[in-house]
């Protein structure tokens, strides 16, 4: 039995889950795809294949994690139904959402070969297409992270309004997003669990289109996209930003959605950030 990454597209799979592009493109590689799984025709051992199957599923988040440092939480395969039923893998809990169109990717190109293919699914959780669509990834994506909240529960668009009367002294030449959404990023990354400034680089570039536009940041005129602050952005806005106004208003924000016991962990956050910079 072999998994590797998901297919690049689907179309039965990404209208289940309700996937756009972008969406899809930050997200796969919470997919992992059943790419292989042979026993020997000489093998006879009743329901062998699908309690193999469901073993592996049960195994499959943990292993996905020791080796790539972040879970898995839907799998799918692809399976020729001019051979094979697929029994097995409806046995073990897999869903059928339709066929293939017949192409083979290879080196970002589309080739077809004519042979279409059946793809089945299997959830690892019951929430897990909300999960793939929410603006922010759950909790439940975050392993190792230890995020301080959910923001999928929680109106962004208000922290953006508490944080537009904290000022910024900055440059004014060659800036792209305004102060008040470089530090709505730079909070929701820390209230997810970053500790660093790469990780708030790398929590910021993971965001989708509609979530970088929720958190008011710039369209680019050029690339007709919302683009997200870049580690360097974020780290001079929380270098110039003064930390107390910064706090007060992230306290504010959270103590009116009744989190106010979250903010001396974010406030012991941000001074470790602050911390590593002087070093």
């Amino acid at each position: 039995m072999g998994w590797t990454s998901a297919a690049y597209k689907s179309g039965p799979r990404d209208r289940w889950i309700n996937w756009d592009e972008d969406t899809r493109h930050k997200r796969l590689k919470f997919l992992a795809n059943n790419s292989r799984f042979l026993i020997l025709p000489e093998v006879r051992v009743k329901n062998l294949a699908s309690q193999i199957l469901a073993a592996n599923l049960r195994r499959l988040p943990g292993d996905w994690v020791s080796t790539y440092g972040h879970p898995v939480w839907l799998t799918e395969t692809f399976v020729d139904h001019t051979r094979f039923a697929g029994t097995c893998y409806r046995a073990a809990g897999f869903l059928p959402l339709g066929q293939t169109r017949g192409f083979r990717r290879n080196a970002g190109y589309y080739y077809e070969h004519g042979n279409a293919k059946t793809i089945l699914v299997r959830p690892l959780h019951q929430d897990v297409r909300q999960w793939l669509t929410a603006p922010f990834l759950s909790p439940a994506f975050l392993m190792g992270k230890n995020p301080l909240v959910d923001l999928n529960q929680l109106p962004v668009g208000e922290l953006l309004k508490h944080l537009e009367e904290v000022s910024v002294p900055r440059m004014p030449r060659g800036i792209r997003h305004q102060s008040a959404a470089v530090l709505t990023v730079t909070v929701c990354a820390v209230l997810s669990g970053a500790v660093s400034y790469i990780d708030l680089g790398r929590w910021a570039a993971g965001l989708p289109q509609s979530t970088l536009r929720r958190l008011g940041t710039q369209r680019s005129p050029h690339k007709r996209r919302f683009v997200p602050p870049s580690e360097a952005t974020l780290r001079r806005v929380l270098q110039a930003v003064d930390m107390a106004s910064l706090y007060q208003a992230m306290t504010g924000w959270l103590a009116s959605q009744g989190l106010k016991s979250v903010a001396p962990v974010a406030i012991e956050r941000f001074h470790s950030l602050r911390e590593r910079t002087r070093r």
